[in-house]
């Protein structure tokens, strides 16, 4: 699981986070944008229930990345990492890949320098390799609503096709993040992705990624998995509501309505 979690020194992180592990039957855990460090990053980790991790410190209360796992079910080594990213060796026994987390600054100018930096890693490898986070960037206009008109700021659609890099696709919501400025007004936006190489899609060509409902963040939680035996089942109907509705000025009438329609 990847995800922007916009701080972690809450009181009830903790228990949520462990929740979802537990719900999902997490193996690794990255966590983005915790805006906590030093020993308080510690003491938060260490209830988590993990038993090794690597840190990226936030610079103050910005950036961060925290990639956690347990050494019994997951071997892995830290390879390399950045103000931006984390990259681990993932060992398994039908051979090893490359998992790369990526907190993408908001800055474009500062974005740009992880899209240099990973052009090293993926030229210093010939291994399978998947990317994963928050990219803080946009691929085409369709991966947003409201808000200003979407414009190409950055050079991630570059970065992707130097790369070879291939879109993992979703399930679930269309967008990975949602905020309402001070005039009421959506913005909803796809920041968070996951990429790969040819080569770790062909190693994994059922694996997925799933968005998550936001809870305590504006990001969901991007569940990774690698086999289809973990999608959701086919004959099971959730409640699902659409919380934007809730904002629309007729919504209470309308559904007073319908209910006393039904009695």
């Amino acid at each position: 699981m990847v995800w922007n979690v916009r701080g972690a020194g809450s009181k009830k992180f903790p228990g949520i986070m462990k929740d979802l592990v537990k719900i999902h039957k997490i193996e690794i855990l990255v966590i983005l944008e915790p805006r906590i460090s030093g020993n308080t990053a510690l003491n938060v980790i260490k209830k988590l229930g993990f038993s090794k991790y690597h840190v990226v410190d936030a610079n103050g209360f910005s950036g961060g990345l925290w990639m956690l796992w347990n050494e019994l079910v997951s071997c892995i080594d830290i390879v390399a990492y950045s103000r931006q990213s984390i990259t681990a060796l993932v060992k398994m026994n039908h051979g090893d890949w490359l998992f790369t987390a990526v907190y993408a600054h908001p800055c474009p100018g500062i974005r740009r320098q992880l899209w240099n930096y990973l052009d090293g890693i993926a030229s210093a490898s010939n291994l399978p390799w998947m990317i994963a986070g928050d990219f803080n960037e946009l691929v085409n206009n369709s991966e947003k609503c409201g808000g200003n008109p979407f414009s190409h700021r950055g050079g991630l659609v570059d970065w992707i096709d130097r790369n070879q890099l291939i879109d993992l696709g979703f399930i679930g919501a269309q967008f990975t993040w949602c905020r309402q400025n001070d005039n009421g007004v959506l913005t909803w936006e796809r920041l968070d992705r996951g990429l790969s190489n040819i080569d770790w899609r062909h190693k994994f060509p059922e694996a997925f990624v799933r968005h998550l409902p936001r809870v305590k963040s504006d990001h969901c939680p991007l569940l990774i998995s690698l086999q289809s035996s973990h999608l959701p089942c086919a004959n099971v109907k959730p409640f699902r509501f659409q919380a934007m509705w809730l904002l629309h000025p007729t919504f209470r009438s309308f559904v007073a309505e319908k209910w006393a329609d039904c009695t």
